[in-house]
């Protein structure tokens, strides 16, 4: 559908934040474009309800950074400053890392002082900030172009010097050939300052001081907020930075405006286009919960995985707090294989995996392998590899059509007010029956059967209800689970269509998803999992408790190193395998900011 057609009002009037040509694969274009027309409603209304807790931390540093550097405020009692103003609650969590960053941001701040003042620049903060605009208010009509870079404003006393700098949350990640770096840069050199900042998001057009020194240096830099370290990405003349972004931006923004296409998936709950847009497929009771919960929000099966070990750890991944990156064996094993069996299965010519791909690992290293892993990696997941291939899903029987692996898969339980999202490893269909193949590797087998597989490997219970739901066009399907070891290969085929099935299958992700549902404190869980969760150190309850190497689960010893099951192989368990998954990281993209 076009998306002039899915909003109604004054299209004339264009505001584009500079952070959103920072385009993710997965991100979903149309919903972007539609945030840039804020003369424009949707024409379907949908009814948004909010978060009843502080969904975005990095606000909440900017309130303490100004108490810092407007008041003077010593950065810890900034950030509890801000958190007390919060017009919502903040988890203690949250409440932790702001003070982290706060303190982070100035002591870097202090560094990027030392170093221009050695070349003789002073710089200040100028509370407000800058856009680039162009239209004009006449009688019947208004017509506005602005560009606009969310971040912190700096001037030297003189207004020769031009800072901007953006915040991330752990660490720079940006580039300077970046289109939001060189339309962060444009905005400081063509861009004129707001007589208000709130008039930034509300006026049309932005009232601005017109006139003054122009800029004669331009510099952006990214600042992280976890991680204490700046990274300038430009130092430049205003000349420079205005060729640069005609050259390389200005084409990008202008598609950027008129890009209608869909990608349902984590955009899906806030976006403007909800409530007309077909490509999302809606789905009532997907997750077998009775009634909407806090607001709406996006699931997944590493969201109830998170939760299941701890909700305040699910809270803390949602908000994306820097979390470790996890760097078990186990877990870059199981990347590994699923990045060769993404490629090996995405050939474009579909055909099933064979001995030929796989060459023995003490030879020469070739093959589909070589392409993406060094060879100690290679020689790790060989064994798994050599396993598939007599279970390769693209070998039959039957006529195997429409292969996909790895795509995202997005529904709405419009019951719940739940996006979910999946991604499924491949998706296939065989003599037309559609088949949802999941893939698990193990140095051993963890005792997964028939029987408890739905609890055990929820995502198996997501992917029943997805195909019982219709949300791959017809309600009948297969759902399959592949289980790789070193020494064996097997998959477990479930029935999709049948009764008795499906209704286990939504038990399982209603007793997964219902207290997350209802939750809005997300207290922590302390246990053995705290020493090696990815975002302890924002934990002020997480256990501290010494237990050596190992931790014990269930009667079950775990190596959080390489995420194996040492004892008692054969008989895991759904928290043990929540433990587990959680050690894996989350299986969202990164954050943009």
């Amino acid at each position: 559908m076009p998306l002039r057609t899915e909003l109604t009002g004054n299209p004339d009037v264009v505001r584009l934040s500079a952070s959103a040509l920072d385009r993710r694969e997965r991100d979903c274009p149309a919903s972007a474009a539609a945030k840039a027309y804020p003369a424009m409603r949707p024409v379907v209304r949908d009814r948004r309800r909010y978060p009843p807790w502080a969904s975005f931390p990095l606000g909440l540093v900017i309130s303490a950074l100004d108490f810092v550097e407007c008041d003077g405020y010593d950065p810890d009692v900034a950030a509890e400053m801000a958190v007390e103003e919060s017009r919502d609650p903040v988890h203690r969590g949250v409440a932790r890392w702001i003070r982290h960053a706060c303190r982070t941001y100035v002591e870097t701040s202090e560094s990027l002082a030392a170093e221009l003042a050695a070349e003789g620049v002073e710089l200040h903060l100028d509370g407000r900030p800058r856009v680039v605009q162009h239209g004009t208010r006449g009688a019947s009509a208004v017509e506005m172009r602005a560009l606009t870079a969310w971040g912190r404003w700096y001037a030297s006393p003189d207004g020769s010097v031009v800072e901007f700098r953006r915040l991330r949350l752990r660490r720079p990640t940006g580039r300077k050939s970046d289109h939001s770096t060189l339309a962060m840069a444009y905005v400081a050199a063509a861009g004129d300052r707001v007589v208000h900042p709130r008039d930034v998001y509300q006026a049309v057009p932005i009232p601005v001081e017109h006139g003054g020194v122009r800029p004669q240096r331009i510099r952006v830099v990214e600042m992280g907020l976890t991680d204490a370290d700046a990274r300038v990405l430009v130092d430049a003349a205003p000349e420079e930075v205005r060729q640069a972004y005609l050259d390389s931006v200005r084409p990008v923004a202008a598609r950027l405006l008129t890009d209608d296409r869909r990608a349902p998936g984590s955009d899906c709950a806030g976006c403007r286009l909800f409530g007309s847009c077909e490509a999302l497929t809606r789905t009532p009771g997907l997750l077998g919960l009775p009634g909407p919960g806090t607001h709406r929000r996006t699931w997944s099966v590493t969201t109830a995985r998170q939760y299941q070990v701890c909700p305040a750890q699910s809270h803390l991944r949602d908000l994306h707090l820097p979390a470790e990156e996890a760097a078990g064996s186990a877990v870059r094993r199981g990347l590994l294989v699923h990045q060769w069996l993404e490629t090996a299965h995405g050939r474009p010519r579909k055909r099933p995996c064979t001995l030929d791909d796989l060459p023995d690992p003490t030879g020469s290293f070739h093959g589909l392998a070589e392409r993406m892993m060094n060879w100690d990696e290679y020689q790790q997941i060989w064994p798994y590899l050599i396993q598939h291939v007599d279970v390769c899903p693209l070998r039959g029987p039957g006529e195997v059509t429409a292969v996909m692996p790895e795509p995202r898969v997005a529904a709405y339980d419009s019951t719940a007010d739940v996006v979910v999202v999946a991604n499924p490893d491949l998706l296939r269909r065989v003599d037309g029956r559609l088949v949802y193949r999941e893939q698990k590797t193990s140095l051993t087998d963890r005792g997964i059967t028939a029987e408890n597989a739905l609890e055990l490997v929820p995502q198996l219970a997501l992917a029943v209800c997805l195909i019982a739901g219709g949300v791959f066009g017809d309600t009948a399907g297969t759902v399959e689970l592949e289980q790789l070891t070193p020494a064996s290969g097997t998959v477990i085929e479930l029935d999709a269509a049948d009764p008795g099935v499906v209704t286990a299958a939504r038990a399982v992700l209603a007793e997964l998803a219902g207290p997350w549902h209802r939750d809005t404190a997300f207290r922590a869980t302390p246990g053995p999992w705290c020493r090696f969760c990815p975002v302890s150190r924002w934990c002020g309850d997480a256990s501290r408790a010494d237990e050596g190497p190992f931790m014990t689960v269930d009667g079950l010893v775990i190596d959080p190193v390489t995420g194996e099951i040492l004892e008692s192989p054969g008989c895991t368990t759904s928290r043990v395998e929540a433990v587990t998954g959680a050690l894996a990281g989350a299986e969202d993209d990164e954050p943009p900011f």
